[in-house]
């Protein structure tokens, strides 16, 4: 009976690495990666702290319920992972890489 609980749980705290094809060259896409929901929960209210700052650089974020510690990873508009963290991971960090890339400094100019 025990075995049967357990593979019945499995799906739910895994699922498939998220899509990131409807952001291309729309969005920049941060994607937090853990099983644990608190962990999922404190980083979000650390990023909401800095939501102008992140919605002023086209930043949407993502949830992956996979991983056996928690992870944060970048996307830039082209698709491609531009920085990882854990979970101490500075917002500053991130805004400052983005404001470091070539297209935010184009967009910056407009």
């Amino acid at each position: 009976m025990i075995k049967v609980l357990l593979l019945l749980l499995i799906p739910q705290l895994t699922t498939a690495a998220p899509d990131l094809t409807p952001y291309k060259w729309k969005a920049r896409v941060l994607v937090l990666r853990d099983t644990n929901q608190s962990r999922i929960l404190a980083a979000r209210e650390k990023l909401k702290r800095h939501a102008v700052e992140l919605h002023e650089r086209d930043v949407v974020i993502l949830e992956e319920r996979s991983g056996e510690t928690f992870k944060i990873e970048l996307f830039g508009k082209d698709g491609g992972k531009k920085w990882q963290g854990e979970q101490a991971f500075k917002v500053e960090t991130i805004i400052e890489l983005i404001d470091s890339m070539p297209m935010r400094k184009e967009e910056a100019t407009k």
